[in-house]
């Protein structure tokens, strides 16, 4: 399968403008013959949670409906990041999951915030997983990467795709960037970073890029006989807008999985003794 990663910029107060733009990088994406196409955080909007009670949207709602309609155009699976306004009243930065048929096929509400964004937005509470015809995908998103329990929780469910988006600041990235192929290695499988690009000018600072796919690189040596260190990122987009593409035999990964996974070793009696005392 192809696994595309799209870096674009958002504009804040720019909805209609975002929406053109992703559509072209979806079907740079399509043309190129992505299976799976992945945008980042809010990207109708850009990360405006100062104002997310204006700019946040109901999901399922038109930003959705535009998603499917892109997804189906593409023949793909496509994952993107909304500021989403619950029925409940509370507000979540969120990635939905679009079928090739046209329907949304679930969401992801991110469950770390910050604690300056936790101001403003709730975090969500499951990790769903979805089954399509060439495996397993779970959602994460940007702040998520500072969390291995994700990863881990994603692998004890036999996930073979993360689809990660996100808007980092760039006082983050290289945290961030460091982090990213750790959680690879945690989740046992592949992980699509999607990341905004462009500056906030409410918060006054610029977002990292680096759209990127990952895998373990121990299965990458298994299956690249030049692999050298640092070649886990098998697509880095750097901070220039644009669509990255790569194709990933998902059928060989699991097999090696099958025989290099860690999880036989675990000892999860040992592990956060202090919660259940």
């Amino acid at each position: 399968m192809k696994i595309a990663v799209v870096q674009m910029e958002s504009k804040l107060g720019k909805p209609a403008q975002n929406l053109r733009r992703a559509e072209h990088y979806i079907r740079e994406a399509a043309g190129q013959g992505a299976n799976l196409i992945c945008l980042p955080e809010a990207f109708s909007t850009s990360g405006n949670i100062l104002e997310v009670a204006d700019v946040s949207v109901p999901v399922p709602g038109p930003e959705t409906e535009f998603l499917c309609e892109q997804a189906k155009q593409a023949d793909a699976y496509l994952v993107a990041g909304l500021l989403e306004r619950g029925d409940d009243g509370k507000y979540y930065s969120t990635s939905v999951l679009c079928g090739p048929d046209g329907t949304m096929l679930g969401r992801y509400r991110r469950v770390h915030c910050h604690e300056l964004e936790a101001r403003y937005l709730t975090g969500g509470t499951e990790y769903p997983v979805f089954d399509v015809e060439f495996g397993r995908i779970g959602l994460m998103q940007g702040y998520d990467v500072n969390f291995p329990e994700v990863a881990r929780e994603y692998c004890r469910r036999g996930v073979d795709v993360i689809v990660c988006s996100a808007l980092v600041p760039e006082m983050f990235a290289y945290v961030a960037n460091m982090r990213l192929p750790v959680r690879a290695v945690d989740a046992e499988c592949v992980v699509a970073f999607a990341s905004g690009i462009g500056t906030n000018l409410f918060a006054g600072f610029g977002y990292m890029g680096r759209s990127q796919i990952l895998a373990d690189p121990l299965f990458l040596e298994a299956e690249r006989f030049d692999f050298v260190d640092g070649d886990e990122r098998m697509v880095d987009l750097g901070t220039e807008p644009g669509v990255g593409v790569v194709e990933v035999d998902l059928d060989r990964m699991r097999r090696y999985r099958a025989k290099a996974t860690l999880s036989g070793d675990l000892k999860p009696a040992t592990y956060w003794q202090l919660e259940r005392e």
